[in-house]
């Protein structure tokens, strides 16, 4: 309950602050696929798909994401996962440069500057992850198991670059983790972006 408070009080502030400026406003959708790195039963690393919708407003960034993180086990069943409900706030630096990062550096060849941006984002989550327990069956190609869920708050942490190609398309990289009592863990992604930046 009390990070809510101060995530409150981070965005009242930060707000209230920022009123007599002119805003400038972007919203935006955004799915990415990426890997993922968590102490799963059988292995440490895992995939993971994120989709996120994105509010901004003089460099205050808000927002809601989904994350389904799950192992790479092969003849396990049930498979390991989390999966997180998060709501974040963040502040983004904006930049121009001549080329394009992503999806190929070497497109820093062309002639025309491109809108970026820098993005640091924390907040609160909602977790609930797939643990397997017992042994139940054990064949050569398909072990069974028992399982169990377990749910608790986190604390997700994160940083992304999103580059602009045209006004309404973007891609861009994000390195994010999360703080909590289901099961820690971190994720690479390339992102996908759709709205109005």
């Amino acid at each position: 309950m009390k990070y809510i408070h101060l995530l409150i009080l981070l965005i009242l502030g930060n707000t209230l602050s920022i009123a007599q400026y002119e805003k400038k406003d972007s919203f935006w959708g955004q799915i990415g696929y990426g890997i993922s790195f968590a102490k799963y039963s059988n292995s440490d690393v895992g995939l993971n798909i994120l989709g996120s919708i994105n509010y901004e407003t003089q460099n205050n960034n808000f927002s809601f994401s989904y994350v389904n993180s799950g192992e790479i086990a092969l003849f396990k069943d049930p498979g390991e996962y989390i999966k997180s409900y998060e709501l974040k706030y963040g502040r983004s630096i904006d930049f121009s440069m001549r080329g394009l990062l992503f999806p190929f550096p070497f497109l820093l060849i062309i002639k025309k500057d491109f809108n970026y941006s820098l993005v640091g984002k924390i907040g609160i989550s909602y977790n609930e992850g797939l643990k397997r327990t017992t042994l139940i069956q054990d064949d050569f190609f398909d072990d069974s198991y028992n399982s169990k869920i377990v749910s608790g708050f986190g604390l997700p942490v994160g940083i992304e670059m999103r580059e602009e190609i045209t006004r309404y398309i973007g891609m861009g990289l994000s390195f994010y983790t999360n703080f909590n009592k289901v099961k820690n863990y971190s994720s690479f992604n390339f992102s996908l972006y759709v709205g109005q930046f």
